[in-house]
């Protein structure tokens, strides 16, 4: 009798021994979807993560075509404006620019609403990742009860039991094996919590996002209204005549070319000479495309084009083409050292709105042509900020985003009386020496 009472009582102690082990198994287990279907084929409610994801794809497809309507504007806006400069062709222009930024709005708004979806999705990612987190940490401390009231009776205890060696020595190994699974756990904990970490990372970064969608979108509204303002203006002076638009035209070109001999003049009477050792040296690339797709349309310097366009036969920058409402980005960390309207002097004869940026690097860059401007003066700005975007203030033939570059000690804001302009005063950015003006692109990355 005696015999099969060990028998009996060891093989309980071994059916608990496993029935902790199986508990552990069934909390630490990933848990089940809900939206899976039941052996009899009949289907439960649709896993909401599985319905979110499905509007996430939906979203991202819209989005593709949306930017595909974006791409044929643009391919339409190239074209005309290589037509004639004609009232019509320029009409034509300002409708596909409107346009175009009709359909970035809608843009902005289907990535507004994707970026929700996707912060609800790292939502519900977060919350499971924590349920498991929490099975776990259960399953293992109530193992470790387990394992505690085993190991805590006494080497006396263990040898006025009614074990034998054999039976010790199973427990012990049920034990190890215990104490592995254990192991095996915490390193699933651990895993977790870095799992955990980076998806929090991942939603702050999605909440950030969305609200640049949310200031897009409103900065994209603005330039949408003065974009039609300007088509408004200029039906309006022009009386929708091509006569009157030429008129405009020679007018706007006159004032450029009286300005730009000014601003020569003043340039021809700087002397001194900027030290070499304070210009960066040309090839170290050490500039940021201030557009995501640049495309460049003038040179610096003399060109076919610039002996055409410029009273001085040089261009003083380069220009890269940038429909209306395009994102103008810092092309380096820097200061805003100055901004402005040169059009509020003298309307279309010169930059426009500009902003210029002292970088840590020992260059200055100056960008002109804004639409709108979102930075100001004392501001510290990183690379790829946002800085406005692109318009057709100023002397501009088409929306476009001018950028000048300059050695740091070689610019200043500064005023430059006009007598062209009705005796009216500039404030823009001057050359103090007589080499300020760099080549862009020999701190720009290849193309």
């Amino acid at each position: 009798m005696m015999f099969f009472k060990q028998i009996r009582i060891r093989k309980e102690k071994q059916e608990r021994v496993i029935s902790v082990f199986l508990f552990l198994l069934l909390v630490c287990s990933p848990i089940v979807s809900f939206g899976e279907n039941v052996s009899d084929g009949t289907a439960i409610t649709v896993n909401p993560e599985e319905e979110l994801r499905d509007k996430i794809l939906q979203k991202n497809s819209e989005l593709d075509q949306i930017k595909a309507q974006i791409d044929t504007y643009q391919k339409q806006l190239d074209f005309t404006q290589k037509e004639t400069k004609t009232l019509q062709n320029t009409v034509k222009a300002l409708d596909l620019d409107r346009q175009k930024m009709s359909t970035s709005i809608k843009l902005t708004q289907k990535q507004l609403e994707a970026t929700s979806l996707t912060l609800q999705e790292v939502s519900y990612e977060i919350k499971d990742t924590e349920a498991k987190t929490n099975a776990s940490m259960e399953a293992i401390k109530e193992v470790l009860r387990t394992v505690d009231q085993t190991d805590s009776r006494t080497i006396l205890e263990i040898a006025l039991s009614d074990k034998t060696l054999s039976d010790m020595l199973d427990d012990s190994m049920q034990l190890s094996k215990i104490r592995s699974q254990v192991s095996d756990h915490l390193k699933e904990l651990q895993s977790y919590k870095d799992t955990l970490t980076k998806q929090k990372e991942k939603s702050e970064s999605q909440k950030k996002q969305l609200a640049g969608y949310q200031s897009q979108l409103t900065d994209q509204k603005v330039v949408l209204d003065i974009a039609k303002k300007e088509k408004n203006d200029l039906l309006l002076v022009t009386k929708n005549r091509e006569a009157g638009y030429q008129k405009i035209l020679d007018a706007n070109l006159a004032k450029k070319q009286a300005f730009e001999k000014e601003l020569a003049d003043y340039e021809a009477q700087l002397t001194k000479q900027l030290d070499k050792k304070y210009i960066p040296t040309a090839g170290i690339k050490i500039l940021s495309w201030p557009l995501e797709n640049p495309i460049i349309t003038q040179h610096f310097g003399v060109t076919k084009d610039s002996v055409r366009l410029y009273a001085s036969g040089a261009h003083n920058g380069t220009d890269l083409r940038a429909s209306v409402g395009t994102k103008l980005l810092s092309p380096a960390q820097g200061t805003v050292i100055g901004m402005g309207d040169t059009d509020v002097a003298c309307p279309k004869a010169s930059y426009g709105k500009w902003v210029l940026i002292k970088h840590d690097n020992g260059l200055t860059t100056l960008m002109a042509h804004f639409s709108l401007i979102k930075v100001s003066q004392g501001q510290q700005v990183s690379t790829g900020d946002l800085i406005g975007y692109s318009g057709n203030t100023g002397y501009s033939t088409g929306p476009h985003l001018h950028i000048s570059v300059f050695a740091s000690d070689g610019v200043t804001v500064g005023t430059l009386p006009s007598k062209s302009c009705s005796g009216r005063t500039f404030t823009m950015p001057l050359p103090t020496v007589k080499n300020a003006y760099l080549d862009p692109e020999a701190y720009l990355p290849n193309l």
